[in-house]
């Protein structure tokens, strides 16, 4: 089943970007399935990087209820209902063993952009994150 056809919301680009925004300029997210947004920025980016670009395309989107409420039938969201819809990849995929990928705690939303079929996956990069922000830790010691 696509989005459409499952409980989803409404969020404009602008909001899906204030959202991003909120996680922190430092934050770094990675695109899976689009290829408007893969065609215009190059992925992981910072999220300073993808927020500026969603408010560029300013276009509304489809979002999955990963809660699958009944009444999800399409409307819209705002910023502070991003929350409410986030997924984590512990949620979907299984992992054996002790030892836990750092991984698994980042958050995803499952999108389309509203009157396309084509869907793809936001998703956190939290080793690319902690990456960076230690290349910008000893680039400060040394510099």
């Amino acid at each position: 089943m696509s989005i459409k056809d499952e409980p989803h919301f409404e969020l404009q680009s602008d909001e899906l970007a204030s959202w991003i925004e909120k996680q922190g300029a430092d934050r770094w997210w990675n695109v899976d399935g689009d290829p408007l947004l893969t065609g215009r920025i190059t992925f992981p980016c910072p999220g300073d990087e993808l927020a500026a670009e969603l408010k560029r395309i300013h276009r509304p989107l489809l979002v999955q209820d990963k809660q699958k409420r009944p009444e999800a039938k399409g409307q819209e969201i705002k910023v502070d209902g991003v929350d409410g819809v986030v997924d984590r990849m512990e949620n979907n995929v299984h992992v054996t063993g002790d030892k836990k990928p750092t991984w698994l705690k980042d958050r995803l939303l499952y999108l389309c952009w509203k009157g396309s079929g084509i869907e793809w996956l936001l998703v956190e990069d939290e080793e690319t994150t902690e990456k960076s922000q230690t290349d910008l830790t000893q680039a400060a010691k040394q510099g």
